[in-house]
């Protein structure tokens, strides 16, 4: 859905608009905000990036010796992506776009809408950005608009908030589950890239308390997008999660999350690069646990 009024704008950009992006103005047409989420040591960055209508990047390239590029997920208003010699891609909630390291591309907003869209820097050796020039008035304006409707996988007000996905029943790691959760991936597996899937729960469900492990980087940054939910780290209160709330977890940490008792949740799930990474599976949360949330 397109955003002319900013106020109305705010109202749904919940990883919020931030301040004036100061640091890569000189690389922008037009006016654009960042409000920094999260940084994960050198394996990734997240901040929410919003431009004002017509707002864009100049067309640039991410450069890396090893790893590095960029994850857009797209969260409010209607925006373009391009890359050098491809037709222009509609961007509107719910997409996600994989950006590999080389590729000449810019991306911004539309002329009639505000837009915004979580930025994953992904860390790797001698990463930096060669922005090469402006993204002219000329081929802006000659962009032809095309219908991009948000998809909706239901007819409940959940499935209209939850715009990544359901997915498929979870099966794969139903064993490590209480209750049914869904799995819709993002893009497919790449060795060194995140894995990023939004991972649904139904009210009630959630997951055993488990380890991400890593002998060097590694972890799991959940990006919570639709209904409420629960995380805990083992020793701590729980916290509830709502939409726009990020939460990091480190590897070696022993945790919990899923969903409340009442609610369904969604969250993106973005795996953090690291070497001899693996899930190690627990007990699950019982029910006596749970329940005295």
């Amino acid at each position: 859905m397109k955003y002319l009024n900013m106020n109305e704008f705010k109202n749904v950009n919940i990883f919020r608009t931030g301040i004036p992006n100061f640091m890569l103005a000189k690389y922008m047409t037009g006016k654009s905000y960042l409000n920094p989420i999260k940084l994960v040591g050198r394996s990734m960055m997240l901040a929410n990036v919003t431009f004002s209508p017509g707002s864009r990047t100049f067309w640039h390239v991410h450069r890396s010796t090893k790893g590095g590029g960029q994850i857009l997920i797209c969260t409010a208003g209607e925006g373009w992506y391009q890359e050098e010699g491809k037709d222009p891609v509609s961007l509107v909630p719910g997409m996600v776009v994989n950006i590999p390291t080389d590729l000449l591309h810019w991306h911004g907003a539309k002329r009639d809408s505000w837009f915004s869209h979580i930025a994953v820097e992904i860390g790797g050796e001698n990463v930096k950005n060669e922005f090469v020039r402006p993204v002219t008035k000329e081929e802006y304006n000659h962009l032809i608009e095309t219908e991009q409707a948000v998809k909706v996988e239901g007819t409940t007000a959940f499935d209209r908030d939850n715009v990544f996905g359901k997915g498929l029943p979870n099966d794969r790691f139903a064993q490590y589950f209480t209750g049914n959760s869904y799995l819709n991936p993002m893009f497919k597996p790449e060795k060194g890239k995140p894995f990023v899937a939004n991972v649904t729960f139904e009210p009630g469900c959630r997951n055993h308390w488990h380890i991400h492990k890593s002998s060097a980087g590694g972890g799991q940054v959940l990006v919570c997008t639709a209904g409420e939910g629960w995380y805990q780290r083992e020793g701590k209160k729980a916290k509830s999660l709502k939409p726009g709330d990020t939460i990091y977890i480190p590897a070696g940490i022993k945790h919990w999350h899923g969903a409340e008792k009442n609610t369904w949740f969604s969250h993106l799930s973005i795996e953090v690069p690291g070497e001899n990474s693996s899930n190690e599976w627990l007990e699950p949360v019982s029910d006596e646990v749970y329940n005295k949330l």
